[in-house]
């Protein structure tokens, strides 16, 4: 939401109700004023004060910004350049930093064909940045941006004066609004912000030149860092192949990290009963299986057999699945720092596994970090899972189950529950810096009492966290389809197409969320909404939804 204030003689407080920098797209409380860059030269000066930073998490931030559009008062505007001097995640999302936040390449505030236009380069950060990976309630800090007739100057004041960042040009900011930029206060999450001292000046200036490639582009890896796993790459043609290996829990050459690098097509590893956290462990390409000869992962006991991450000192997932062709059977993933299966090849089965108690989302499937397009993991199947109780330190982002950001075609989840998770049961977002991931099938599936762990009453404010059922994200069109599902108890959305007009339900059913349908995009988006036969109970009674190719609106 954007708020034009004629002056800067008061104090500014601002408390969205949600909003995020992230690396695909931003959404934050902006109050401005304009100046005409051609013209014009400003410097805005102000303290920061962090007078409530309970909602805070890792999307969240502050400062003064330049931005090249605003937006009508509630209208959803996430797509625009913009200069931010504040407190921002830095790049490998480790800690928060101050210093400059660069975002450019935007023509179109809609978001349009954005692939690979979005330029984020939020690597200018000051030497006095050393904070720790939180926003404290009570944080202080003074700052500054100036335009010049050479570019932008970003300040903190510190003990002993100003350090300053520079950065070449400005027109960078004229791409949406071509008369002017917009420069003010911008706070994003759910925080609350005292600006005190606010000092505002323009002078007679003109505009500069931002050089082509000023903007370094950087997308952090995702769900960690791909060096972590460098080291576990194996070389092709090494492998055994229609053996059966079996092992036990203590690790050595009969552990299980030495048949994992062992095994070939129509293997078989069968795991005795007991834990086994010598990890964590990782499955190369070379280690791939045949069509018909898969490679079978199996506990010799369904769910006794438990990969425990828990000694793990990089945040890494407990088993991660980069290879095609495997069968994973009866398993237990829990304690890992990240995800608990991380599933990154294709044509797999993943079935009657349990994940639980993670630092990231129980079963994700995603593309490796850095993988091209045509790598995107396709036509995995997960069936008969059960995923909960997973957490990540700040409580917002650990899923039960995940097919987001990058994924191929045919990938299916069939029979699996979604209990008990900090944030969604089932998780399907897409980014625009991305582009729409394939479609997904959910079938027969539950997703119930996300948003707050087991033994937790059920929150009674909404976080944003806690959908049933996330079906989308960002404006990409996907036909994903989700027969027969249900979604219970969750603290936030039962379905929710958060932004993709074109998913499918069918006999679907949802009682008890906050609330049980919602659909959130642009009015300008084109709905192509397809619900058949769900089942949406409320106050006691029941009412059989019948859409076909309708706008829905309960």
């Amino acid at each position: 939401m954007d708020r034009g204030i004629s002056g800067w003689d008061r104090k500014v407080f601002g408390r969205p109700g949600a909003g995020k920098f992230a690396d695909s797209e931003d959404s934050f409380v902006l109050y401005y004023r304009a100046v005409d860059p051609r013209k014009e030269n400003f410097s805005l000066e102000a303290t920061f004060v962090v007078a409530d930073a309970s909602g805070a998490d890792f999307q969240s931030g502050y400062g003064i910004m330049a931005v090249d559009t605003v937006a009508a008062p509630r209208e959803d505007c996430r797509f625009r350049n913009h200069a931010l001097v504040g407190r921002f995640r830095t790049p490998d999302g480790r800690n928060y930093s101050l210093g400059l936040r660069i975002v450019g390449g935007y023509t179109s505030f809609l978001g349009l064909r954005q692939d690979g236009r979005r330029r984020l380069d939020p690597t200018r950060t000051f030497r006095t940045s050393n904070d720790p990976d939180a926003i404290r309630t009570g944080d202080i800090h003074r700052l500054r941006l100036v335009k010049t007739d050479q570019g932008l100057e970003a300040s903190v004041q510190t003990g002993t004066g100003w350090e300053t960042i520079r950065f070449p040009g400005c027109d960078f900011l004229l791409r949406q609004d071509l008369r002017r930029i917009y420069v003010g206060f911008a706070v994003a999450g759910q925080m609350r912000m005292e600006i005190t001292d606010i000092r505002f000046g323009k002078t007679p200036g003109g505009l500069s030149h931002t050089p082509r490639k000023a903007i370094e582009h950087i997308v952090p890896d995702y769900p960690f860092n791909r060096t972590l796993l460098s080291w576990a790459d194996l070389p092709e043609g090494t492998a055994l192949r229609r053996s059966v290996l079996r092992v036990s829990p203590g690790g050595g050459p009969q552990g299980l990290a030495a048949a994992l690098s062992q095994a070939g097509p129509g293997c078989e590893i069968i795991l005795s009963d007991g834990v086994y956290a010598e990890g964590p462990y990782y499955i190369p390409p070379s280690r791939s299986g045949e069509p018909g000869h898969p490679v079978i992962l199996r506990a010799e006991h369904p769910g006794k057999a438990v990969i425990d991450g828990s000694r793990q000192r990089e945040k890494l997932p407990a088993l991660t699945l980069r290879a095609d062709e495997w069968t994973i059977e009866g398993l237990v993933f829990l304690h890992a720092p990240s995800c608990g299966l991380f599933l990154c090849g294709s044509h797999n089965t993943v079935r009657g596994c349990e994940a639980c108690f993670n630092g990231d989302t129980g079963i994700l499937l995603c593309s490796f970090p850095g993988a091209s397009k045509r790598s995107w993991p396709a036509w995995n199947r997960m069936v008969d899972c059960v995923s909960h109780d997973n957490c990540d330190t700040v409580r917002r982002n650990a899923d039960g189950f995940g097919a987001k950001l990058s994924v191929g075609r045919g990938n299916v989840f069939s029979r699996c529950r979604a209990f008990h998770n900090i944030d969604d049961g089932f998780d399907l977002y897409n980014k625009s810096t991305l582009g729409p991931t394939g479609p997904v099938l959910l079938e027969d599936c539950e997703a119930a009492c996300n948003g707050y762990l087991s033994g937790e009453g059920k929150p009674v404010k909404r976080t944003g966290s806690g959908v049933g059922f996330k079906l989308g994200g960002e404006g990409q069109r996907v036909r994903h389809r989700v027969r027969n599902c249900i979604s219970r108890d969750n603290a936030g959305s039962g379905f929710d197409f958060n932004g993709n007009p074109r998913p499918v339900l069918e006999g679907c059913r949802a009682w008890g969320n906050a609330p049980d349908f919602v659909r959130k995009t642009s009015c300008r988006a084109s709905w192509k909404l397809r619900l058949a036969g769900c089942l949406l109970k409320y106050c006691g009674a029941e009412r059989i939804l019948f859409f076909e190719k309708e706008r829905l609106f309960l």
